[in-house]
């Protein structure tokens, strides 16, 4: 007759006591821990709701002073046209507020704007948020509406008044909802996980900005939370949006707009979050659980001692030695075996990611090239090593034209071929990068003066000599600079080579130009200049 032995009496003892605990244990938890967390979402993101809308009200108010001082400076209008184009292209150049400035007389006519936009000179504007602007000659922050251009437009109005107390027209800022600006990049900077996100509507319910840029334009005023916003109200709620979709909401109105932010978060994807909670519900039951387990002895000592090692080392993963210290762990039986494998594959994912992540932020995602902060880091490795190197800086001749005639997109196809000219001309421990628009920048270790100021104009004729997307000729102007010969330090050296770019510039493009040596005889020109 087959009797169960002492051991496995105690074992299964324990297991069922065990089980019966963490089973009371996690319902208790998880009916307690489900309400705590559906309450602190609700209430986070009505305090990040609120903080960005009283983010959003300083930056509205901001670019109400801008255009207020620029009415003013406007005030004389009449004296000619001449200051309404410099003050509108000063508000584009001091900041990325708006996407573009236009000025407006009092009978709706566009008497400057910038970006420069030759069609929209002379143009009377007919729109109803124009039209409201210039009824009232007060400051506007117009609703949402299709501009002239084909885009969704928010305008931003200053009225324009002498001294006499004479209307002239008004100042406006543009914001285009589907481009990128200022209120962009501060709506849009903020990491959602788990289907969070953030929209912004206006006092009709209408959508300001929302991470599908389709939808910008379209009205969700059904939303409940979009019609508290309505109606003034901030606050939070769970509640089923426009697409049935379960949410938590906190919400806030921004007072100088009347314009809402909701932020937002799936139930579904919130109560995920359950199974860290149930963890700190077994660590609140220890004591109950170690007196249970006082009975298994040595063998449950045995076989958690593997796990609770890997979950130690799993805790400072952050730390240099977290590969060595999960590899010193004994996992002698199965299961533990694995979940040493998945710790270890885990933290080698996480490190490639974040050797990915750290290479994404120093390269150009245009050209695959080292943007700005990646050649500042390159710069100073060298410097760091006193090693000599020459330093090239390329800027595309007429670029602005290029935009201008061919397009952006062309442009890009140009300032492509030329990274691409830069990589086949270069030798595998150049560092090459763009350092902005269509400016770029060559590091050449090891490299004599003489020797850099050939590949200079290597580069120079093949980009002269290729056939380029515009089908024109397009060439580059290149200054030329070396370390230690133009400067002690890395960056002077940087300047000098910009100095050259600037007279390669001024002597008519399609040239190289040598920086200045230290006793100064000047410039000096690689490339053979037209009489």
């Amino acid at each position: 007759m087959f009797r169960i032995d002492l051991r496995r009496l105690i074992l299964w003892l324990c297991l069922c006591s065990v089980l019966l605990a963490l089973g009371n244990s996690f319902y208790a938890s998880y009916r307690v821990q489900r309400e705590i967390l559906l309450t602190n979402t609700l209430e986070g993101n009505h305090a990040y709701a609120a903080k960005l809308a009283n983010t959003t009200d300083n930056f509205i108010k901001t670019i109400r002073q801008e255009l207020a001082y620029s009415a003013g400076m406007l005030a004389d209008m009449e004296t000619g046209p001449d200051r309404a184009v410099a003050e509108t292209q000063r508000l584009m150049r001091q900041n990325d507020h708006f996407n573009s400035v236009l000025v407006v007389d009092a009978t709706g006519v566009i008497q400057t704007v910038d970006p420069p936009m030759a069609a929209l000179i002379g143009a009377r504007l007919d729109s109803e948020p124009v039209q409201r602007a210039l009824r009232s000659r007060q400051p506007q922050v117009s609703e949402p509406y299709l501009g002239v251009t084909g885009r969704w437009v928010i305008l931003n109005s200053q009225p324009i008044v002498d001294r006499g107390g004479r209307y002239l027209g008004f100042i406006a800022g543009t914001l285009y909802l589907h481009e990128e600006n200022a209120l962009h990049f501060l709506l849009g900077e903020h990491y959602y996980r788990d289907g969070s996100f953030l929209f912004v509507v206006d006092r009709t319910g209408k959508l300001i900005y929302h991470p599908e840029k389709g939808r910008i334009g379209e009205s969700v005023a059904k939303n409940p939370a979009v019609a508290d916003i309505m109606r003034g109200v901030s606050g939070e709620r769970r509640l089923i949006n426009t697409k049935g979709i379960d949410m938590l909401a906190g919400y806030a109105v921004v007072p100088s707009t009347g314009w809402g932010l909701i932020a937002q978060r799936p139930v579904e994807g919130t109560l995920q979050r359950l199974d860290d909670l149930l963890w700190m519900t077994i660590r609140n039951s220890l004591p109950l659980m170690l007196i249970l387990l006082l009975g298994i002895g040595w063998l449950s000592k045995l076989i958690a001692q593997p796990l609770w090692q890997l979950a130690r080392a799993a805790k400072q993963m952050d730390e240099t030695d977290a590969s060595d210290r999960i590899r010193s762990v004994k996992s002698w039986y199965f299961e533990s075996a694995q979940l040493k494998r998945a710790l270890l594959t885990g933290l080698g994912s996480i490190n490639h990611k974040i050797r990915s992540l750290r290479r994404e932020s120093t390269t150009d995602a245009l050209t695959a090239l080292l943007n700005r902060r990646g050649l500042m880091r390159a710069l100073d490795e060298f410097a760091a090593t006193g090693m000599p190197f020459a330093v090239a800086v390329i800027d595309i001749d007429n670029f602005k034209a290029i935009n201008d005639s061919h397009g952006h997109d062309m442009g890009d196809d140009v300032i492509r071929m030329l990274a691409s000219l830069m990589r086949h001309g270069s030798r595998s421990n150049d560092v090459l990068g763009r350092a902005g628009g269509e400016e770029f920048t060559m590091l050449l270790p090891a490299t004599s003066l003489d020797d850099a100021v050939r590949a200079a104009e290597r580069l120079r004729a093949a980009m002269e000599n290729t056939i380029n997307p515009t089908g024109s000729k397009v060439t580059i102007s290149i200054g030329v600079s070396r370390y230690p010969d133009h400067g002690n330090d890395v960056y002077a050296v940087l300047k000098e080579a910009d100095k050259a770019l600037y007279q390669a510039k001024n002597h008519g493009r399609n040239l190289t130009c040598v920086a200045a040596p230290a006793d100064p005889e000047g410039f000096r020109f690689a490339t053979r200049q037209a009489a």
